[in-house]
């Protein structure tokens, strides 16, 4: 049992086997669950069809007797109702205004979610610490209300060590969540702590990106290099792909966090067998790395036990100094991030490797 890095509690980290077995059926209605609201999304609340008074909205709330959960309108409307209430939100707001809901457990659906307790982050604006912390006590499926910092196209981490790191601000509650990335190569479960990790909504190209690599011979067999790793999505499946190693690198210490979080709850998924061999404690880890610090080291077992993955606090440019031999190096920036400089540094320094932007 993972104790949680964010609440410390013991229900938010599941191993991947655990999460990917009930996954595809949490979200589903049952038989006995009432049809969708229907409400509109810009519609005030008080003139939504059958809409209950602001002062009546509570946990029970359009709540199935029968599988206890409730539709993602009703739990965004109750917590409408708990800003409407504080002042936070004028009397005309409608659903769209509440923010971004982030299922805790995210892959692709196409239907809209019934959800139990502790089953959205909520990424919203101009919220106050109280009312955050209403939502969280009286909103059950509300696990924890992130506030939005900056524009939404601004990403969360740092650019590169030479930037300013940018973060949203956990507000009440937990941000722990995860998402299951899917390739032909297998799934994974990707956890991060949302308020300090780059929100992904879509990653499908990315993993195209990786099962093209693989079509050409460039990942099993071969030294990864996911040198802007992130909580770790390209580079654990570059591993699960059969990549001979993987060296994972990042310059912003919130995601090597999640990185070893992740390596941990993937192990029987990735065949790692033998413990994550820590280098450096990441409490010890600056805010910001420049000069690479290798942190940990991961092992894979059988006849002779090999480094399957080493894990990297840097900066990707000096990183190349460091790293001798490699076959493909991912480079995953940020959208407004120019990569050509990390691009050059990389084909100078080995030109015979293969530099991917993804």
């Amino acid at each position: 049992m993972v104790k949680c890095p964010t609440c410390e509690g013991t229900t938010c980290i599941e191993s991947a086997d655990d999460v990917l077995d009930s996954i595809y059926q949490i979200y589903n209605a049952c038989p006995e669950c009432q049809p969708e609201p229907g409400w509109k999304k810009h519609t005030a609340l008080a003139d939504q069809p059958g809409m209950p008074a602001i002062n009546n909205f509570n946990a029970g709330t359009l709540r199935c007797g029968s599988c206890a959960r409730r539709p993602l309108d009703a739990v965004m409307a109750h917590a409408l109702s708990i800003m409407l209430k504080h002042g936070d939100r004028n009397d005309d707001a409608g659903l769209s205004q509440v923010g971004t809901p982030l299922i805790a457990k995210g892959f692709p659906i196409m239907y809209p979610p019934r959800l139990g307790p502790d089953s959205i982050v909520l990424i919203t604006d101009n919220v106050g610490l109280k009312v955050a912390e209403d939502i969280v006590d009286r909103v059950p499926e509300i696990k924890g209300v992130v506030s939005r910092q900056g524009g939404q196209a601004e990403s969360v981490g740092i650019l590169d060590s030479d930037s300013s790191p940018h973060e949203y601000t956990l507000l009440a509650g937990c941000d722990m969540r995860c998402d299951v990335a899917q390739t032909v190569f297998g799934e994974l479960v990707i956890y991060k702590n949302q308020s300090k990790i780059h929100i992904e909504f879509d990653n499908h190209h990315k993993m195209d990106i990786l099962e093209k690599l693989d079509m050409q011979g460039l990942l099993a067999g071969r030294v990864v290099v996911d040198g802007m790793c992130g909580p770790g999505t390209l580079g654990l499946m570059s591993m699960l792909a059969g990549a001979r190693k993987v060296v994972f690198n990042d310059a912003w210490r919130p995601a090597i966090k999640n990185l070893l979080l992740n390596i941990e709850v993937n192990k029987e998924l990735l065949g790692v067998d033998v413990e994550l061999e820590v280098v450096v404690p990441v409490e010890d880890l600056s805010v910001v790395g420049n000069d690479p610090v290798l942190v940990a080291r991961v092992m894979r077992g059988g006849e002779q036990t090999v480094v399957a993955a080493e894990v990297y606090f840097g900066d990707l440019r000096k990183l190349s100094g460091i790293v001798e031999i490699w076959d493909v190096c991912l480079i995953d920036a940020f959208p407004a991030m120019e990569p050509s400089d990390f691009v050059n540094i990389w084909t100078e320094k080995h030109p015979g490797g293969n530099v991917i932007v993804v």
